[in-house]
C-alpha cells in the first residue's frame, strides 16, 4: 500500500517540476530541474515508471483499492496539468484527500462506520495543505501570472483561510463527540500535539521572507498529518 502510493507521489511531484521547468528556470533558478541538479529529459520517462509501479502493486491490493489510488493519481496530475494556475487549485487536493481514507481500508479490510467521521473532519487539513503549499511562492506565483487560490487571494487572506482552515478540524470534532466514541487519551494527545505545531506555525508565518514561510508550510503538513491519524487512533 506503502509502494503504491510512493510512487503515486513521485510521479505527481516530478510531473509538476517537469511542467514548470520554464518558468522556474526564469522565477526558481534554484530549483533541481533550472539549476542543473536534474535532467529535465530524465523527467518523463521516470514519470512513466512510477505511475507504472503504483498501478501494477496497486493492483494486487484489489479492485477496489487500484480505482481509488486511480482516482487519486488522477487528481495530483489534473492539479499539475490544469488546475495549479486557477483559483480551482486546492479542489485536487480535497479530492485526493477525498479517495485516501476509502484507498487505505479497502487495502487493509479495515473499514468501520464511525470512521466516516473523518469527512466531517479532514477537509479543512485538505485546503490548509495547499494554502501553506503555495504561500512561500506566491510572490513569484504572481509573477509569473500564476493565478492559484493564494495568488487571487492575496498573502493577507490567504493567511486568514489558513487560520480558520487549521481551527476548524478541533472544533469539528468537539462537533462529533456525541456520535463517535473516542479514545480520550488519544484524541487529548492529538490536540495537544497539533496546538504545539499550529503555534510553531503561527510564530514562522509572522517573521518575514520565504524561508520563514517554507518553515510555515513544513509546520502545517506535519500538524495536518498527525492530527488525521491521530485522530483515526482515538477512533
Amino acid at each position: 500500500m506503502l509502494t503504491a502510493m510512493l510512487s503515486s507521489q513521485l510521479a505527481i511531484g516530478w510531473t509538476n517540476d517537469y511542467v514548470d521547468r520554464e518558468s522556474d528556470a526564469i522565477y526558481q533558478p534554484s530549483k533541481p530541474v533550472p539549476s542543473g541538479l536534474v535532467n529535465a529529459n530524465s523527467l518523463p520517462p521516470a514519470i512513466i515508471a512510477t505511475t507504472f509501479v503504483s498501478f501494477i502493486v496497486g493492483a494486487f491490493l484489489g479492485l477496489v483499492p487500484l480505482v481509488f489510488l486511480t482516482a487519486g493519481t488522477a487528481a495530483g496530475l489534473a492539479y499539475d496539468l490544469v488546475l495549479k494556475d486557477t483559483r480551482l487549485s486546492p479542489l485536487a487536493f480535497v479530492l485526493a484527500f477525498a479517495v485516501l481514507p476509502p484507498f487505505v481500508w479497502s487495502s487493509l479490510d479495515a473499514y468501520r462506520p464511525e470512521l466516516l467521521a473523518i469527512y466531517l473532519v479532514g477537509p479543512p487539513l485538505a485546503l490548509a495543505a495547499h494554502i501553506a503549499n503555495v504561500l512561500p511562492d506566491i510572490k513569484t506565483d504572481a509573477a509569473a501570472r500564476r493565478f492559484n487560490l493564494a495568488v487571487s487571494l492575496g498573502r493577507a487572506r490567504s493567511l486568514r483561510l489558513l487560520e480558520a482552515s487549521l481551527l476548524l478540524p478541533p472544533l469539528l470534532t468537539v462537533a462529533t463527540l456525541p456520535f463517535v466514541v473516542y479514545d480520550r487519551r488519544a484524541l487529548a494527545a492529538t490536540l495537544v500535539t497539533y496546538g504545539v505545531l499550529l503555534a510553531v506555525a503561527n510564530l514562522a508565518y509572522n517573521r518575514p521572507g520565504r524561508d520563514a514561510d517554507v518553515w510555515g508550510f513544513r509546520s502545517v503538513v506535519l500538524a495536518s498529518v498527525l492530527f488525521a491519524a491521530g485522530w483515526l487512533a482515538a477512533v
